[in-house]
């Protein structure tokens, strides 16, 4: 049973299209599995509907009618292909880059993205943490397989991790099998020896 959710305030900024793509790709793969969050981003939807309801009407163009007329006749858009079948949607039809060691016994694979915020898929086995580091804006983790556990809670698969403070304790691989999130984050402050090397590098 999926326990971890994202903040009201992230559903929000996914409802009205303000989060970066990386970030909003994390959220649509938490939503696709947690019916208590689609539920939630209705409301916020139906919600944001009826304020725009109450505005005033603004005044369309001349040729408005004309320009939506012509429109008509194109054919509608194909959804994007399936480029990863053991992926879940919507990350199943994300384009991805290759894979990556990061550390002993972790991977990364980064997502193919615009915007300012970064992402990717990491798989780390069993035992295996990541570096201790702390936020620049929004982190967001939605845990595909397997569980980690850091200072804020456990997570297992569906659960979506967004941490409001750094991580003084490191994310680490709980249980005997391998954890594959999909992460994305609007800036990382890695700490120690990779903190150093990260700052010398810029």
């Amino acid at each position: 049973m999926i326990q971890h959710h994202p903040t009201e305030q992230t559903l929000l900024a996914y409802a009205t299209g303000s989060l970066p793509e990386a970030l909003a790709i994390v959220t649509a793969t938490h939503l696709a599995q947690c019916r208590l969050c689609r539920q939630a981003l209705g409301t916020l939807e139906a919600t944001g509907g009826a304020i725009l309801d109450e505005l005033a009407p603004v005044p369309l163009s001349g040729d408005a009618l004309n320009r939506l007329l012509d429109r008509t006749d194109e054919p509608a858009p194909l959804p994007p292909p399936v480029l990863h079948p053991d992926l879940p949607a919507p990350l199943n039809r994300v384009a991805l880059g290759r894979w990556w060691p990061v550390g002993i016994g972790v991977r990364y694979r980064p997502l193919q993205t615009a915007g300012a915020a970064w992402g990717g898929l990491i798989l780390a086995q069993p035992g295996r943490s990541l570096p201790k580091h702390g936020h620049e804006g929004r982190e967001l983790t939605c845990i595909l397989s397997g569980s980690f556990a850091d200072g804020h809670g456990h997570y297992q698969a569906g659960d979506l991790s967004e941490p409001l403070t750094d991580h003084d304790v490191p994310p680490m691989v709980t249980g005997g099998a391998p954890c594959l999130c999909i992460i994305a984050s609007e800036g990382m402050r890695l700490r120690g020896l990779l903190g150093r090397v990260q700052r010398l590098i810029g």
